[in-house]
C-alpha cells in the first residue's frame, strides 16, 4: 500500500488549522550512540557506509537519490560517486553526507537552498558539496530544511522557514551557508529534523524542540495545533534524555533513567503507548527497555518506530501495512482502511542483534556488529537490497558488502 506524502497532507491540515502555508518536500531520524550514521533510509532507498566510508545505496533511483550519476533503481547496492564519509542523513528522496574534514555533500532531491546561492532547488544524481566554510560536526536532513553542529557545537539550520522551521526566530528562509545560529545561545549534544521543525539535546540532557505543533510534536503539553515555535522550547516533564529521534511530525527519546518516551502524531500508533491518540508532552512506551530509538520516515503521516535494547534486539511498533515491524501486527490504525498497526513494542524476528537500525516509509533495516546490513518490509523498489523486489516481513540479507 502506496500512501501519500506527509508533507502533503499536512499542508491541507495546516490550512484547516490557520497554519501558515506549506509547499511539498521531504525528510531522518537523529544522532545516537550506535553509529546511526552509518545506515540511512529515505521513503523507499537505503543507504549504508562501508569501513572505510565508501557509501552505497540501493532502491529508488528516480530523484538521483542513490547517487550514483543514473537515474534508475536498483535492487542491489550501487556505488555512491562520492566520498568518504563519517555518517549520513537521509530524507523522503535525498541523502547529505558528512566528510571526515566536516564538508558535506548532497545528492537526490536537494531541499529548497541546500547548497549555496549558485545551486537553486533540484535534483541531483551526483554528490555535490555544501557551499560553506562551517566544519560540521553533526548533520540532519529533516523534510524542508537542514540542520547541522558546528565544532562548538551551535546549530545552524537552512532551508524553509515555514512554521518557524529553522528555529533561529527569523521570518525568512535562509540559504547556505546560514548566517545565524539556532536561537537563544543554546549548545547542542545532538539535533534530529522532522518536517517542519526538529529537536536537540543540550548538555544536560534537556531537550528542546522548534517548528509547528500540529499534534503536539514541540513536546511542551501545548496541544493548540496554532502553536508556533520560531525559538527553541524546552520539552515538558523535567525528563533528560540520552538520545533523541525526531519522526515526520513526532518524537522520541531515551531517558537517563532508561525509560523510552514518545509525544506527537499518534494516528499511526508510532509513539507506542498503547493508543492512537496524539500526545503533547512526553508519555512512556509501554513495555519498554531501549538504549536506542528510531523514529520513522520524514514524509509519511503513518510512521512506525522501532528501537534496541542493551544487547542490539530490536523491537518496533506502528504501522505494519508491509511488514516494516518485523512482527504481527495488534490492531488496525485509525488511519486508511484497515491499515494492520501495532500499539506497543513487538519483537523483531530472527533473533538478529544490531548496532543501529534506518526506517523508511514501510521498509526497515538493521546493521550487524560486522557491518552487514539485513532489512525487512516493503521492496517493491528493491529498498531490502537483497537483489529482489519481493517483500519480506522478516529481515533478509542485504547484498551489501561492508
Amino acid at each position: 500500500m502506496r500512501r501519500a506524502p506527509f508533507a502533503s497532507l499536512v499542508c491541507c491540515i495546516a490550512v484547516a488549522v490557520g497554519v501558515a502555508a506549506c509547499s511539498s518536500d521531504t525528510g531522518p531520524a537523529g544522532g545516537s550512540n550506535r553509529m546511526t550514521g552509518r545506515l540511512v533510509a529515505g521513503a523507499t532507498f537505503t543507504c549504508a557506509l562501508d569501513h572505510a566510508g565508501a557509501a552505497f545505496c540501493w532502491g529508488a533511483g528516480g530523484s538521483g537519490q542513490l547517487g550514483n550519476g543514473a537515474r534508475s533503481e536498483s535492487p542491489a547496492p550501487v556505488r555512491v560517486n562520492g566520498g568518504p564519509y563519517s555518517a549520513m542523513s537521509a530524507t523522503d528522496n535525498a541523502v547529505c553526507a558528512l566528510r571526515f574534514d566536516g564538508g558535506v555533500e548532497c545528492w537526490g532531491d536537494l531541499i529548497a537552498q541546500c547548497c549555496g546561492p549558485s545551486v537553486p532547488r533540484a535534483s541531483v544524481a551526483v554528490p555535490i558539496p555544501l557551499a560553506t566554510s562551517i566544519t560540521f560536526s553533526h548533520i540532519s536532513v529533516g523534510a524542508l530544511t537542514a540542520c547541522g553542529l558546528d565544532a562548538s557545537h551551535r546549530a545552524f539550520c537552512w532551508g524553509d522557514q515555514s512554521n518557524g522551521a529553522l528555529g533561529n526566530g527569523l521570518d525568512t528562509s535562509s540559504i547556505v551557508p546560514p548566517a545565524t545560529a539556532l536561537a537563544g545561545g543554546l549548545v547542542f549534544a545532538s539535533l534530529s529534523e522532522g518536517v517542519f521543525g526538529g529537536c536537540g539535546l543540550d548538555g544536560t540532557g534537556q531537550a528542546w524542540c522548534w517548528g509547528a505543533n500540529i499534534f503536539g510534536e514541540l513536546g511542551t503539553g501545548d496541544e493548540s495545533s496554532a502553536t508556533v515555535a520560531s525559538t527553541p522550547v524546552a520539552v515538558s516533564g523535567g525528563l533528560r534524555f540520552t538520545q533523541l529521534s525526531v519522526g515526520a511530525a513526532y518524537a522520541c527519546g531515551v531517558t537517563t533513567t532508561g525509560l523510552t518516551a514518545c509525544w506527537g502524531n499518534n494516528i499511526g500508533a508510532a509513539l507506542g503507548d498503547g493508543t492512537m491518540t496524539d500526545r503533547s508532552s512526553p508519555t512512556p512506551v509501554v513495555h519498554a527497555d531501549f538504549v536506542t530509538v528510531f523514529a520513522g520516515a520524514k514524509n509519511d503521516i503513518v510512521d512506525h518506530t522501532c528501537a534496541l535494547d542493551a544487547r542490539g534486539a530490536a523491537s518496533c511498533w506502528g504501522t505494519n501495512d508491509s511488514g516494516q515491524l518485523g512482527g504481527p501486527s495488534t490492531a488496525t490504525c485509525n488511519f486508511g482502511n484497515g491499515v494492520p498497526c501495532s500499539t506497543s513494542p513487538v519483537v523483531v524476528a530472527g533473533g538478529l542483534t544490531f548496532t543501529t537500525l534506518a526506517l523508511g516509509n514501510s521498509h526497515t533495516c538493521g546493521m550487524v556488529a560486522d557491518g552487514h546490513v539485513y532489512c525487512w518490509g516493503r521492496n517493491d523498489e528493491g529498498e531490502l537490497g537483497d537483489g529482489t523486489t519481493t517483500t519480506s516481513a522478516t529481515p533478509v540479507l542485504s547484498q551489501f558488502t561492508p
